[in-house]
């Protein structure tokens, strides 16, 4: 036994954090420079060095090839003046062989490219699904479901296009350099009147992109929008339905997609303007080149044959030109998308409540204590005013009160899910701030209101929290939540598929699948949070005998709304406001004629 009352206060700034929203300097990926943003993305770029360089390596073959193929082109035309069939021969299998080379550098150019794409999202795709993971439950409850998987499926495949930007980066420049000091060598004064195009590329370059990234930015929010609709849309389809509000979601997502559509089609359209621009641009170049490059080879400053070399470099080196705009737009996209990713999930601050030297919780009796603890969520409102009890091993204890009167946020309390700001939780003696995470939350078995079940066979879900149990305690916990009969006469017993969310099953079914999961790990510690809210009468009577039956060997708490479960607990702590204003047994706080025998007056229409 400890009293770390004391050390409580002094651990508070390393162990008590609050949800995501109480803080706004959390969403650090709005609170950095964009560099900043950028900087850390291009470490998971770095991180495939490995194909990133033989692409890179191959596209410096393509690249000294393409410039090759000018002196070829130069030397044909001059075969052909010469009327030298040798000559042509030689050169025209010179460049079969050349382009036979160009094919292999291609081919390892678009794989290797696409293997660190590919290898990139993979590990962004696994780092945000294990970092939302470990965020605190704050995080999720002010949030949407589908705004949250967007970032996985909407804004990660943006950053695929990443890889394209470092090769780009480097092959566009270096293509433009050595064309440049090709077509200088061939006619410097042809050379700087066909550059004064250049210019006028990067402005327009420069322009686009500050509008591309805009755009993009606004595009990814759209996404995310019309996912969370999709995911609200399904997960609540029975109501949709129920209400023949079917022709209303239809509107509702209708009117969000245009709104992608919209902004979609706004950076289409400046993306659009891009390459035709510049290739227009590119091809007035090529005009002037023509018009001085023929006066050229009529003075005799430069044969025919490098004229039309000239030509082809100059194609290229606008090719090339073309594509440092598409670096540009596509930086532009990779930004936004990676300002999304770290400001939505990477950079918002995970569960890592335990201080430096917690330690972890030993076997627990069961006791539960509660001293004078406050809380206040992020909002600002007061969940929590000095609550204090304690509740000895083995009792079974109900919570009650009108709803927001405060009793699921004990239980949250109780698994750390928040952290109080005033008060100290303990179990069995021990502060739960100066125990490890997993040592706590494992002794404690919790049953929802709303059942989850996950896609795979009854005995995979009670074995949820314990995958190694054996069929023997499969079996034993099933028959402890009553539920052993029922999964008997399923058409493949314990390996039944039962489908997303559990839908194959009834309420009470599927809840009596929940209390066994709860059951396997044998907790000290057992939280019925309104689990009966909702069941039949009989499913009702099976887990009042799951809660008598646990009696005197493990610790109950029951929040409920029925007072049948209720009255089958040995006494009651009741909240209001957040406020503990009364506790006792049934029979005592109906004769104390307080706020326990209004509710149950009020509920059962019986006089007290």
């Amino acid at each position: 036994m400890r009293d770390i009352q004391t050390a409580n206060r002094s651990r508070a700034s390393i162990t008590c954090s609050s949800p995501p929203t109480a803080q706004a300097n959390r969403y650090a990926g709005y609170n950095q420079g964009v560099d900043a943003v950028e900087r850390r993305f291009w470490r998971y770029v770095v991180a495939q060095w490995k194909p990133l360089l033989v692409a890179i390596l191959c596209s410096v073959g393509v690249t000294a090839i393409t410039g090759f193929t000018a002196y070829l082109l130069e030397q044909v035309i001059k075969s052909m003046d010469m009327r030298d069939a040798a000559m042509l021969n030689r050169v025209s299998l010179t460049v079969i062989g050349v382009f036979a080379l160009k094919w292999f550098f291609s081919y390892g150019q678009v794989y290797y490219l696409a293997l660190a794409g590919q290898r990139l999202t993979a590990k962004l795709r696994e780092d945000i699904f294990a970092h939302l993971q470990r965020l605190p439950l704050g995080f999720f409850q002010s949030r949407q479901v589908g705004a949250i998987q967007s970032v996985i499926t909407n804004d990660v495949p943006v950053l695929q296009n990443a890889v394209l930007l470092v090769r780009d980066t480097l092959d566009a420049p270096l293509r433009i350099v050595a064309f440049l000091v090709y077509i200088f060598v061939l006619n410097w004064r042809l050379a700087l009147l066909a550059l004064i195009f250049l210019p006028l590329i990067a402005m327009l370059i420069q322009r686009l992109g500050r509008q591309v990234h805009r755009i993009t930015h606004q595009t990814q929010g759209a996404l995310a929008s019309v996912s969370a609709l999709v995911q609200e849309a399904l997960a609540g389809v029975r109501v949709i339905k129920t209400f023949a509000a079917e022709d209303r979601e239809i509107e509702r997502f209708m009117e969000r997609n245009r709104e992608v559509l919209r902004h979609s089609l706004r950076g289409e359209r400046r993306r659009a303007r891009l390459r035709p621009t510049v290739e227009f641009i590119g091809a007035a170049s090529i005009a002037l080149g023509l018009w001085f490059g023929g006066q050229e080879v009529a003075r005799g400053q430069m044969t025919t044959a490098q004229l039309l070399s000239f030509l082809f470099l100059l194609h290229q080196i606008a090719q090339a030109a073309s594509g440092v705009g598409a670096i540009q737009l596509t930086r532009k996209q990779v930004r936004a998308a990676a300002q999304r990713i770290f400001a939505e999930a990477l950079d918002i601050e995970p569960e890592a409540y335990d201080a430096p030297d917690a330690q972890p919780l030993p076997p627990l009796q069961g006791r539960i204590e509660f001293e004078r603890v406050s809380f206040r969520y992020p909002t600002g409102e007061q969940a929590l005013r000095e609550v204090s009890f304690e509740i000895q091993p083995g009792e079974v204890v109900a919570l009650v009160g009108h709803s927001g009167a405060g009793k699921s946020t004990l239980v949250d309390l109780l698994l750390r899910f928040y952290h109080p700001q005033e008060g100290v939780i303990r179990l069995d003696g021990y502060d739960i701030r100066n125990v490890t995470l997993e040592s706590l939350r494992s002794q404690i078995g919790v049953v929802p209101q709303q059942t989850v079940l996950f896609v795979g066979t009854v005995a995979d879900n009670i074995a949820y929290g314990k995958p190694d149990a054996t069929r023997e305690e499969i079996e034993r916990a099933a028959r402890q939540a009553h539920a052993h009969e029922f999964i008997e006469r399923l058409p493949d017993g314990y390996e039944t598929l039962i489908g997303d969310r559990g839908v194959r099953l009834s309420g009470g079914e599927a809840q009596r699948i929940a209390i066994a999961r709860a059951l396997l790990r044998n907790p000290r510690i057992l939280v019925l949070d309104e689990a009966t809210a909702s069941l039949d009468p009989l499913s009702e009577r099976i887990i009042q005998q799951v809660i008598e039956e646990g009696r005197g060997t493990r610790t109950t708490l029951i929040i409920a709304h029925r007072w049948t479960t209720v009255q089958c607990a040995d006494r009651a702590l009741v909240l209001e406001r957040g406020r503990l204003v009364e506790q006792g047994t049934h029979a005592e706080l109906i004769q104390r004629g307080g706020v326990y025998a209004r509710l149950y007056q009020a509920a059962t229409l019986e006089p007290v």
